[in-house]
């Protein structure tokens, strides 16, 4: 049978850092869809957007939200009228979006603190000498993306033995509607994605997941691969959508959770917490170099700022421990969330 998910104490080494961040207004083209609890519809009307721009003491919001709902298949029929990641133009569209990248992007409140968190050494055995030649001489030899991947999946980045967590390869997320910062692009494919397993969920928080069937809920971590020395520029583009569409996820369910405070004890300050906090992060690599991002929204755009970037072959350890850091630090994001 499935096991439930229970909010266990974190020990020392996966403790994640909560400095806030202030989570600016929603402005024109960062709409939040619709959200459902167990039983009743909760539609993101006035009252309801207010809630969660009541979190930064903001009353502005925007009234013309695009309440499409959620695609009922993972196949989109306009797909052929729409920009992939990999299509001239993306970048461009992205940014008229409000999809920002790491050079035009604000920094939020707590990076400084983000990045002490993802450079902490971690108590677990460091791999040997031989295995870092190894891993120099597989990567070294790569010639195409999913050789490299598979690389850094096994021999640096954490499986994380966790029945109630999982990652998912190649799978385009479909259940976010069309809002202003999607509009007129393809749905975001992570090559990998961390998050809950939606079927061992409260079932109240099954309208979160993002595919149809078999799917992740409440990531706050995506990867994004490239064959060595390949096109890093362009996977730092594709993290910033990854990163938005996360940020915009965990937006709705800080929305319903809003709601759902009025009506138990304490939560109310426990969701402000929360909503002040940086808790999406991607990671960008070749399997020679990888780059980590933080994501957060803020004045109507999704931002995207570099926290390290580390040499996966001159400083192994380094680099494992940064990618490691992430995976942990966004795993418990998804818990508290």
């Amino acid at each position: 049978g499935d096991v439930p998910i229970t909010m266990a104490k974190r020990k020392a080494d996966d403790a994640a850092e909560h400095v806030p961040i202030t989570m600016a207004k929603r402005t024109a083209g960062a709409g939040a869809g619709d959200i459902k609890d167990a039983n009743n519809p909760i539609r993101l009307t006035r009252k309801n957007l207010a809630l969660l721009n009541s979190l930064n003491g903001d009353n502005n919001s925007d009234d013309d939200r695009n309440n499409s709902g959620y695609p009922e298949s993972e196949n989109d029929s306009d797909t052929m009228n729409k920009l992939s990641t990999t299509t001239s133009g993306f970048e461009a569209r992205a940014y008229e979006n409000g999809i920002l990248d790491s050079t035009t992007s604000k920094a939020p409140q707590d990076l400084d603190a983000i990045r002490l968190h993802l450079a902490r050494r971690r108590s677990s055995t460091q791999p040997s000498e031989h295995a870092h030649q190894q891993y120099y001489h597989n990567v070294s030899d790569s010639f195409n993306e999913a050789t490299a991947s598979v690389f850094v999946q096994v021999d640096v980045m954490k499986r994380h033995n966790d029945l109630n967590y999982n990652q998912m390869n190649n799978r385009a997320i479909t259940q976010i509607p069309e809002e202003g910062f999607n509009q007129g692009l393809s749905n975001p494919i992570p090559d990998l994605l961390e998050g809950l397993k939606t079927k061992r969920l409260p079932s109240r928080i099954h309208d979160h997941a993002l595919h149809k069937d078999c799917s992740l809920a409440l990531c706050h971590f995506a990867v994004e691969f490239k064959r060595t020395d390949g096109n890093l520029y362009q996977a730092g583009h594709q993290a910033a959508y990854d990163g938005a569409t996360m940020v915009y996820a965990r937006n709705q369910a800080l929305v319903q959770a809003k709601v759902d405070a009025a009506s138990v004890q304490g939560l109310g300050a426990v969701v402000d917490k929360a909503a002040k906090e940086t808790a999406v992060i991607t990671c960008a690599t070749d399997g020679k170099v990888a780059e980590v991002f933080a994501h957060h929204f803020q004045d109507g755009e999704y931002h995207q700022n570099l926290v390290a970037r580390e040499s996966l072959l001159d400083y192994p350890n380094r680099g494992r421990e940064l990618i490691r850091n992430a995976q942990d630090y966004a795993r418990n994001k998804s818990y508290e969330l």
